[in-house]
């Protein structure tokens, strides 16, 4: 693993093990956001929460370099509460994460890979639900927004159907917190679909 950017981690294919600060003993469970896109959510949050420790994943390196500004320089100086890493998210969080870290992960608007030949693709599979299981602490919450009505309905199923999880409010965000998609979509009045399922205790 390698800094490519001020808070910005880069993972390789051989990557076995994913360490870092926020792993270590004595420190809050993170919250972790799926394919942050320029990071306008995550940096917000951060910002508000300087106590709690904040991932994001994303590929795409020009979405990464105004991540990498967004936390080295905030509105309150430099958001050391919260890091980047490009890597492969499907990956991250089934392989690489260790037991019980995360209290809480936010899946915004993910890639809906329309044709249904490309639905293996999906970040959120049915498995998924194993993995969030296995990664959350006792009462972490599982964020999702999308204006993708099928790929919504299909992971509220998987989550709804599975008794390890409640359903709760949606997080309903601040101005300052909707992603670029969804001003995007809100501006055209497009329909956007919102759930949260908790890990029971």
């Amino acid at each position: 693993m390698n800094e490519i950017l001020p808070h910005v981690l880069e993972l390789k294919e051989d990557d076995r093990v994913f360490e870092h600060p926020f792993l270590a003993p004595g420190m809050p469970p993170f919250e972790l956001e799926i394919g942050c896109g320029n990071g306008r959510f995550i940096a917000a949050r951060a910002t508000k929460n300087p106590e709690q420790p904040y991932l994001a994943v994303e590929r795409m390196m020009e979405r990464l370099r105004r991540c990498s500004r967004k936390a080295a320089n905030g509105p309150t100086g430099e958001l050391k509460n919260l890091d980047f890493i490009r890597v492969e998210a499907g990956r991250f969080v089934r392989d690489l994460l260790p037991d019980h870290c995360v209290k809480a992960m936010y899946l915004f608007f993910p890639d809906p890979w329309p044709k249904r030949r490309h639905h293996k693709n999906r970040f959120f599979q049915r498995e998924m639900c194993d993995t969030l299981t296995r990664i959350f602490v006792p009462g972490g919450i599982m964020y999702i927004s999308t204006d993708h009505e099928e790929y919504f309905k299909e992971m509220y199923k998987y989550l709804s159907e599975d008794n390890r999880f409640e359903e709760i409010a949606p997080l309903i965000r601040e101005e300052d917190e909707q992603t670029d998609f969804e001003r995007l979509f809100l501006s055209k009045g497009d329909p956007i679909y919102h759930c949260a399922f908790q890990l029971r205790s």
